[in-house]
């Protein structure tokens, strides 16, 4: 039954190599998939606010094809799986602050006038987000600690929704914690956290490697791998699911197929290039689990979510054997949402009753920033496509890291969170977004980011 690729599937790899729409030609793969039903766009994303085509018929029809490629084809199910996440897999739910508050609005109409260079020319903010290119479902700015934007064209505020590979994230702020306190050093080897993984290749990777997605791994998620069958990225994204490997019909565990990854074979050595593979995200939050002796999403409660003045819980995907999958199938409101991303500004105390992120973990943040090893990956050119200009770095989970001390992290089908510390601004993005039919380019970042500079007067 479960065959849906992870977070950053076929879609957000195609968006990160090309930051373009779709492939020349679609790989034959997707043509079929195209076929099925509810595979293509044909309802509007404001449909997902009232519900009323979400019919018992369509829910059924929806549950009978969900799958891999369907899900990431993006269309009307897609839409349906995106915001119903654990009517199809197991989940467990990160419970927030027992008091919940409502952020303050300080509206700024000035932001709906703000432009942006897009594929349809230069788009105001507010065309941006109802333009049926886009399905944008929601957009929400928080500056010094109240509501200065929003808009939800294709959900309510209280629905949740795919966090995407944007949830890799709380997997990098648990991280940053635990190297706060001593608990992990980065220049250890990985396998003396994970000894589930001793006696593999893993035992000449460090932690710091492992953290920074530049283990020099053969998994790197590109368009190739994805496409392969029997690749080990494909391998790895079937067992964290559940699903059976292609060539065997077997289902793995995905710790087997962790254990079992091969070295690139082109001489290029652990820090030498960002590669990005949700395998590692995987692999470090059972490093969490073993470290604390706690499941990631109770250790994710402890520490961030349960400080937060959130609405609703955080929930997280299960793989087969329970662990966690904030790896890319996890959910939140968008509000909520920010108000996580809030805890990383001086006005934290809007949104939670502590104070979490600290100054000595965002200096461990940015201390593992090389800028060096993020010009030689597929990164730096994302950066340029989704915000229109490049970012500096890759570091702990967080995609785009900029001078400025600005972070960023995307996710499959078109979601973006951005934190801007200095300039005290964050914002959420979330839409259902397929490659194929013309559709596919991702400009949110790019008015994210112009509106934290626009709000501090720049």
């Amino acid at each position: 039954m479960y065959k849906f690729l992870n977070s950053v599937a076929v879609i957000a790899t195609i968006l990160t190599l090309s930051g373009t729409a779709a492939l020349a030609q679609d790989p034959p793969q997707v043509v079929e998939a195209l076929k099925v039903e509810g595979a293509r766009v044909t309802l509007p994303v404001s449909v997902a606010i009232t519900k009323d085509v979400f019919t018992p018929e369509f829910i059924r029809s929806a549950r009978e094809n969900w799958g891999n490629f369907h899900f990431q084809m993006g269309g009307d199910h897609a839409l349906y799986y995106s915001m119903h996440l654990g009517e199809f897999m197991p989940s467990a739910e990160a419970s927030p602050n027992v008091n919940y508050k409502v952020l303050e609005r300080d509206l700024r109409p000035e932001l709906l006038h703000l432009k942006q260079s897009t594929s349809k020319g230069d788009l105001t903010l507010q065309e941006y987000m109802v333009d049926p290119l886009y399905r944008a479902q929601a957009m929400i700015m928080v500056h010094k600690g109240k509501v200065v934007y929003e808009n939800y064209p294709g959900m309510r505020p209280t629905d949740r929704h795919l966090t995407a590979s944007t949830g890799k994230i709380t997997v990098g702020a648990v991280l940053m914690q635990l190297i706060a306190e001593g608990k992990v050093d980065l220049k250890k080897p990985f396998t003396e956290y994970v000894t589930e993984l001793k006696g593999t290749v893993w035992d000449d990777v460090s932690t710091y490697a492992v953290a920074n997605m530049t283990t020099g791994l053969d998994n790197e998620e590109t368009v190739e791998a994805l496409l392969q069958p029997d690749s080990p990225v494909t391998r790895f994204l079937a067992a964290t699911l559940g699903s059976p490997r292609a060539t065997t019909g077997v289902v793995e565990g995905w710790i087997d197929v962790a254990r079992d990854q091969k070295k690139l074979g082109n001489g290029e050595k652990p820090g030498d290039v960002t590669r990005y593979a949700s395998l590692n995200t995987t692999v470090l939050t059972r490093l969490i689990e073993n470290i604390e002796n706690k499941p990631f999403v109770e250790v994710f409660e402890e520490r961030f979510w349960s400080k937060l003045y959130a609405r609703q819980s955080m929930m997280f995907g299960l793989t087969p054997d329970g662990t966690a999958l904030p790896v890319g199938l996890a959910m939140a409101t968008p509000e909520d949402y920010a108000k996580f991303g809030v805890m990383f500004t001086p006005s934290w105390s809007a949104v939670a009753s502590k104070r979490v992120v600290t100054d000595e973990m965002m200096k461990i943040l940015y201390d593992n920033v090389d800028k060096e090893r993020y010009a030689k990956g597929a990164k730096l050119k994302s950066s340029k496509a989704q915000f229109n200009e490049a970012a500096q770095g890759y570091a702990l989970q967080f995609d785009y890291v900029w001078d400025d001390g600005a972070i960023a992290k995307s996710g499959n089908m078109g979601q973006m969170i951005y934190i801007d510390p200095k300039r005290d601004f964050v914002s959420v993005y979330f839409s259902t977004i397929p490659f194929v039919d013309g559709y596919g380019e991702f400009k949110a970042g790019a008015y994210q980011r112009a509106a934290a500079k626009m709000l501090a007067g720049e």
